[in-house]
């Protein structure tokens, strides 16, 4: 998916926020992800993997961030589904998604793998 760089209605967009910082995000494309069939994975899920190949939700052991929400009617995996390996991200966006806070110790061994996770806040508004 291309990532529109100028939208003339700019000021009726919506962000999520996930991303934050200037590391550029890489996205790529793991093998498989394991999901609970009818369950909706949400953008923003950490994920991590044993073997290298297959992936699941879980706020310990960060490899990835998921790119896209996901939702499998496959009881064992969904395939193709791109995932952020680098970059910076919000903290607390990933924490509501998540819905538990990320352990220090796990945030400082996703920062090893190059994937940098800090609250991030909303600027204020003008005046």
């Amino acid at each position: 998916m291309p990532i529109n760089l100028f939208a003339p209605d700019v000021d009726q967009s919506t962000v999520d926020n996930l991303c934050s910082g200037t590391l550029i995000p890489d996205k790529r494309i793991p093998h498989l992800i394991g999901v609970t069939p009818g369950t909706l994975v949400r953008r923003g899920t950490t994920l991590k993997t044993d073997d290298g190949i297959s992936y699941e939700p879980s706020i310990e052991d960060i490899a990835c961030i998921l790119f896209r929400d996901v939702e499998s009617a496959d009881p064992v995996e969904y395939n193709g589904v791109a995932v952020y390996t680098i970059g910076e991200f919000n903290q607390n966006v990933i924490e509501e998604v998540m819905g538990a806070p990320i352990d220090p110790l796990e945030l400082e061994k996703a920062r090893s793998r190059l994937i940098y996770i800090a609250p991030m806040y909303p600027a204020p508004e003008p005046f």
